[in-house]
């Protein structure tokens, strides 16, 4: 799970980058304010406990805001990787570009993608490249209608990438971002910053942090702040060995306001599997808070501390699965 979050990053600003250097309608969602809710922290209870571990872990294992990166599990911004495919193709063999830096490029059944490429060299990436997207209406024919604007800045970048060993730093804005699927527009406003070193092989080290990331869907917004989360990987063992830490904010009116979230103990994965170890620790107002703890990679204990005494008034054991079947 954790394992499938890297390699679709990896993926994501790969093929963003290189590619770019030549290597519906947008519905009712309104543009969500990365600003927030109102900043009021939510008291965990037993009655929204479950719920709130769910929110959390979704965010925390990929399947949350960063799972839009994958183009396969998407449920705070769909379309993000299928965008990404789509100003990547454009980009990679456009003519006028060549002489001008920007075009009008139509979209295979409708609508355009408005592409203003600054490079320092057009047959390689360098630091501080930019290329943003605007996209009008863009149907691919593969489902999905995209809106909105993407603006992906090279931030750092170090080694070589056709040995494997790089350092690699994308900025992605995302700006009015809207994908409608199956009549359900999704859209995200706020910069999300990626950074992968592969530099010292066996081991990948990737970081992802943003200040500010709103995404809505069904009308509904939730606000993440403050997020680092900071993903190891060990290809020496097999399966192989990943390791998360996080630390983030999330506001959202399905738990009622914010909660804080830190990983007391860093989760530990094996391959594709759920965390078979690990701590997440979530605080409401008032000091309540939920231990989320990984028994193994199917079984999950929540800690429940409802009154902030530091004592637990109630233990909730689930699985990886119901516990984020539970945000839909």
């Amino acid at each position: 799970m954790i394992r499938k979050l890297q390699n679709t990053i990896i993926a994501a600003c790969l093929g963003a980058v290189l590619s770019a250097c030549g290597g519906g309608g947008s519905g009712s969602t309104p543009a969500p304010d990365p600003t927030g809710n109102g900043g009021d922290l939510a008291a965990i209870t037993m009655d929204n406990a479950q719920l709130t571990a769910g929110v959390v872990a979704g965010v925390a294992l990929g399947d949350g805001v960063f799972g839009a990166l994958s183009g396969v599990e998407l449920p705070s911004i769909p379309g993000v990787s299928g965008a990404i495919a789509t100003g990547a193709a454009k980009l990679a063999n456009p003519s006028q570009l060549a002489a001008t830096n920007s075009a009008v490029v139509d979209c295979t059944v409708l609508g355009t993608v408005d592409i203003d490429i600054t490079v320092s060299n057009p047959l390689q990436p360098t630091e501080g490249d930019i290329y943003a997207l605007q996209f009008t209406d863009c149907n691919e024919g593969t489902g999905t209608v995209t809106n909105g604007g993407m603006i992906m800045t090279i931030t750092d970048l170090d080694g070589d990438f056709q040995s494997g060993q790089f350092l690699l730093g994308v900025s992605m804005e995302l700006s009015a971002f809207q994908v409608t699927e199956g009549g359900e527009t999704s859209g995200a406003n706020g910069t999300v910053t990626v950074a992968i070193d592969t530099r010292t092989p066996p081991l990948t080290t990737i970081t992802v942090s943003t200040s500010a990331l709103a995404t809505s869907s069904e009308g509904s917004a939730e606000v993440v702040t403050d997020l680092t989360v900071t993903i190891s990987e060990d290809e020496s063992m097999f399966p192989t060995a990943v390791s998360v830490d996080t630390s983030f904010t999330i506001d959202s009116p399905r738990i009622g306001g914010e909660v804080l979230v830190s990983t007391s103990l860093a989760l530990q994965a094996s391959g594709d599997e759920y965390p078979y170890v690990g701590e997440i620790r979530i605080s409401g107002a008032g000091n309540s808070a939920i231990v989320l703890i990984a028994l193994d990679a199917v079984r999950v204990r929540l800690e429940i501390d409802i009154d902030g005494d530091g004592a637990f008034d109630g233990t909730l054991e689930t699985t990886w699965d119901e516990l984020l079947a539970l945000t839909g």
